[in-house]
């Protein structure tokens, strides 16, 4: 087969096809592995040793690691998007996450015109299986099993309990389309999943993709991984260690299913990130690179990128060409003996004449990139880029539209961190670069949905927003006030009009606190590693409008206090160990983190709610 294919590389003059009779011999395998928020400067084959990543880090020693790899939006479900189809998700109108599962509308997800990876190889009669995060829609047509996918075990939302199967009941663990009751930890799990499909379709072409949710919050982890950094001190950076050793011993049993099979060589393999490292929120670091994850600075868009097919790419090979994550379509569907259409127009390219050593010159002309407010684009070592900090206010990401006015320009190679400034010493540079945007950005679409009013985003790595917020509002996962280990001072008015409704919770069954009415007394519940505690007024609450105050302090003393009068005392054994994967609601509590049931409508008024 190796002779076969290297002749078809010889062959190829453009982003073209493998012949169908040298794939017939033996479709290789295709192996997608996506971490969940890993920052650029994590892993050991990025220089990192404070985290041995053993597994993930053979991928590089056996294939091409890209310097310049990149993702087309910088967070979640964008990337994904664009991820699956091979097209710049703006085209369509994927710009944003999706809402919350439990507020799901008909145009949240994948767009059903578009064609998944899933889709294509199915086509080419290969078994195809998902075991992870989707976040790409809930409802039914955006399941993963009407978009090309044979099997899926994981979850839909954007983010899940690592212990508990049934922390969050609008987002729960499915096999398929079932329920699954209980779990040990998402990241074994659905390294094992990815294992069993391995073997049992063994004897055909396979396609797996296998989007942990690892490293993404909350930070949770077992003794088992804990136990491999009790020199690490800081609790947060230990879970975060532990989360992303715990990815790389699954990632090594999927290798090793496959050295056991005798197939590595029969096996094009791709890992790389959804976005760079929210550093504020668990540590992820980004290295060398300016900015986090939400950010069209580097470090929210340049993520680890490793492509490995043993016996047929070269090993050990550093690429610094620009690269991107569209590109793993077409690659796959290349090597999988596909004739890349044009009327398909893909936007990512088909890698292999470069990675053989037949194309020296970039994949690309440039890449670019539009997300709310932000935008950049790179164009050999130049990029043009609005950011937080670089003429795009943080909060703007979401409800205002990018434009080049104002944008600053980058020398990357000289200059990685993007802290010079060279727009005024480069005028004709920028008008170069702002016009190449501008004309990509005349294809795209309206994003088909934007974020709720109240669900901004703080600049990554800075405070929180702690408010204030009324009835109704919502704060999605990664914008929600940062609550881990700290003191907290939850404060509301309201007017009750009715003797139960949550005012204002946030978490899960697993990690949060949540602010309540029960049979008309005030309750404040805190969890910690699924252990709550809760207090309870013994009188209930005025009818007339009042301040309700609720307080945990770093001792893990509680309070709550209406019109500053303290109405009820207690003691939880310590601060919320972990942040929550589930945002804030303010007049209901969608997941039940205390004694109430869901969704936990406030009777009544709830305004000017704070989280300090």
């Amino acid at each position: 087969m190796r002779s076969l294919l290297l002749l078809a590389l010889a062959l190829w003059s453009s982003p073209a096809t493998l012949p169908m009779a040298a794939a017939e011999a033996r479709r290789p395998n295709i192996l997608l592995i996506v971490a969940d928020d890993l920052g650029y400067g994590e892993l050991g084959l990025q220089g990192n040793p404070q985290i041995p990543t053993p597994n993930i880090d053979s991928l590089a020693t056996h294939g091409i690691r890209f310097t310049s790899g990149y993702v087309s939006g910088p967070y979640c479900s964008p990337t994904r998007a664009g991820l699956q189809t091979g097209r710049y998700q703006q085209r369509y109108g994927h710009e944003f996450n999706p809402g919350p599962a439990q507020a799901a509308s008909q145009v949240f997800g994948l767009s059903l015109k578009e064609t998944t990876i899933g889709n294509r190889l199915k086509d080419l009669g290969y078994a195809t299986g998902w075991f992870g995060k989707s976040h790409l829609g809930y409802l039914p047509p955006y399941h993963p099993l009407q978009r090309g996918y044979d099997e899926y075990f994981g979850f839909l939302g954007g983010a899940h309990d690592y212990l508990d199967a049934a922390a969050d009941g609008h987002n729960p663990i499915l096999r398929g389309t079932n329920r699954v009751e209980s779990i040990d930890y998402t990241t074994d799990a659905f390294g094992r999943e990815a294992v069993r499909f391995i073997q049992a379709h063994r004897d055909r072409p396979w396609f797996v993709y296998l989007p942990f949710n690892a490293v993404h919050a909350p930070l949770e982890s077992t003794p088992k991984y804990l136990g491999r950094f009790d020199t690490i001190t800081d609790r947060k950076r230990r879970t975060f260690a532990a989360m992303l050793s715990a990815m790389d011993d699954a990632v090594g049993s999927v290798l090793a299913t496959l050295r056991q099979l005798g197939q590595e060589e029969d096996t094009l393999i791709f890992f790389l990130s959804d976005n760079g490292g929210p550093t504020g929120q668990t540590t992820s670091g980004n290295g060398p690179l300016r900015g986090f994850k939400a950010q069209t600075w580097e470090g929210g868009i340049r993520i680890p990128f490793v492509i490995q097919w043993k016996g047929h790419l070269p090993a050990g090979r550093v690429d610094h060409r620009p690269v991107i994550q569209l590109d793993i379509l077409p690659t796959a569907l290349a090597a999988a003996g596909a004739t890349i259409k044009p009327e398909w127009k893909l936007d990512g390219v088909n890698l292999l004449p470069y990675l053989a050593g037949g194309r020296t010159n970039p994949p690309h002309d440039a890449l670019y990139w539009r997300f709310g407010g932000q935008m950049a684009i790179r164009q050999g070592d130049w990029k043009l880029v609005k950011a937080p900090g670089a003429g795009s206010n943080p909060e703007s990401w979401g409800g205002s539209k990018a434009t080049v006015e104002g944008a600053e320009l980058y020398h990357l190679a000289q200059d990685l961190g993007e802290r010079t400034n060279l727009a005024a010493r480069e005028p004709e540079k920028v008008r170069e670069l702002a016009a190449a945007w501008n004309a990509w950005n005349a294809g795209l679409v309206e994003p088909a949905w934007r974020p709720g009013p109240r669900a901004t985003a703080a600049r990554a790595g800075t405070a929180s927003p702690t408010g204030p917020w009324n009835s109704g509002d919502t704060v999605g996962p990664a914008e929600a006030p940062r609550i881990a280990n700290r003191a907290l001072r939850i404060t509301a008015d309201v007017e009750p009009s009715g003797p139960e409704g949550v005012v204002v919770a946030q978490g899960a069954a697993g990690n949060g606190f949540a602010l309540y009415l029960k049979e008309g007394r005030a309750a404040f519940a805190v969890r910690s590693r699924r252990t709550l505690t809760t207090i309870t007024a013994g009188n209930r609450l005025p009818a007339s409008r009042c301040r309700i105050e609720a307080i945990l302090a770093a001792d893990g003393a509680m309070a709550i206090r209406v019109d500053d009068r303290v109405v009820a005392e207690g003691r939880a054994p310590g601060l919320i160990a972990a942040q929550p994967a589930f945002g804030l609601t303010v007049g209901r509590g969608n997941t039940p983190v205390g004694g109430y049931q869901p969704p936990g409508l406030f009777a009544g008024r709830v305004e000017n709610v704070t989280v300090r």
